[in-house]
């Protein structure tokens, strides 16, 4: 899309309209963790470079570190609001999500963190996460269900779009959750798809993750198969809005191959942090191939010298993948705007 000059306030339905986008042009939008301004800054400016949508997303695991008190409720909302101002100065749509909350994590992060969005919210602060994922993988099927349940209410009340998991398992580490890949079927999904029926929601309110050999990290080789995902719309009926998990260690062709097959939203996170420390490992090697010290001055223990440089490789890897996944010169130019402020026309209009 080219359209220049919009204000743009990232609602829930302008999510809508951007997975719409990426279904309708058979493209996916590229899911990056970030953990601090500088990675934050990284993913924003590799979008922007690639003049790609995006998501920009913190775990558990990033919430805690951006917590002084390693709080994941507090460390999200300093994150979040961090990431929120920071999107004001790009000119791509970039959504901002909450990522891989397992089941063990509902009560302690997500369910509190909506909580005090809802009072942000109602005290008319600027809406500060644009979606929010439960990692429901590791209940039984019909106990997922029962808390996507519970989570949507409370997702809707802050104008979010819920991401969900369903059935399967991922192979490989996520968040210090281990365990061997397991794929999800059609009878899965099935079960989930029932819960937005009953509840009055269509299939363009959430995303759906399923398993189809993904694994997290680089310890496990995935083994995937993305026929699996056509598959599963054929024989349930659901709309092919999928959320790739676990691409790391995955050729280009399954990839490309997935994106075929609906996916709309890839997470990457492992390919990402190693371009970043990478960057800043080639900082401290000298033209003539040995290793720098920091001790020899300034100019390298400086952090804003080395992170610039693991920010720059980043940069790269992001607008990377955003071509890899299509999305690449798709984005519309927008102008951010609080959802606070008027929009005024101006004088003569």
């Amino acid at each position: 899309m080219t359209d220049t000059g919009n204000t743009f306030t990232m609602t829930k339905a302008e999510v809508r309209q951007l997975l719409d986008d990426a279904h309708n042009g058979g493209f996916a939008y590229p899911a990056i963790n970030i953990s601090n301004l500088d990675t934050a800054i990284a993913a924003m400016e590799g979008l922007e470079q690639a003049n790609s949508a995006g998501f920009v997303q913190v775990s558990i695991g990033g919430a805690k570190q951006a917590s002084p008190t390693g709080d994941p409720v507090e460390g999200s909302i300093i994150i979040g609001r961090m990431m929120r101002d920071l999107r004001k100065s790009h000119h791509v749509p970039i959504m901002l999500h909450t990522d891989h909350c397992h089941a063990d994590y509902v009560d302690t992060w997500l369910k509190p963190l909506l909580v005090e969005l809802k009072k942000l919210k109602d005290a008319g602060e600027e809406k500060i996460f644009d979606s929010f994922m439960f990692d429901g993988s590791h209940d039984e099927i019909h106990d997922n269900a029962a808390t996507i349940r519970e989570l949507l209410p409370m997702v809707e009340a802050v104008d979010g779009v819920l991401e969900v998991e369903a059935g399967g398992k991922w192979g490989g580490m996520e968040d210090g959750v281990a365990d061997k890949a397991v794929y999800s079927t059609p009878e899965d999904v099935a079960v989930i798809q029932q819960v937005f029926k009953d509840l009055g929601l269509d299939e363009d309110d959430y995303l759906l993750a399923v398993a189809f050999g993904n694994a997290h990290g680089t310890a496990v080789i995935p083994d995937l198969k993305p026929e699996l995902l056509s598959e599963i719309a054929e024989k349930t009926g659901v709309r092919n809005m999928y959320v790739f998990h676990g691409g790391s260690g995955s050729s280009d062709e399954d990839v490309r191959a997935a994106v075929k097959d609906g996916v709309v939203k890839m997470n990457v996170d492992t390919d990402t942090q190693y371009e970043f420390t990478n960057g800043i490992d080639a900082f401290f090697v000298a033209a003539d191939g040995k290793q720098r010290s920091h001790r020899v001055g300034k100019k390298y223990f400086d952090p804003r010298k080395w992170n610039a440089a693991g920010r720059k490789a980043m940069t790269a890897k992001v607008a990377q993948v955003a071509e890899l996944l299509g999305s690449a010169g798709h984005a519309r130019k927008v102008t951010y705007r609080s959802v606070l402020e008027p929009v005024v026309a101006p004088a003569g209009e």
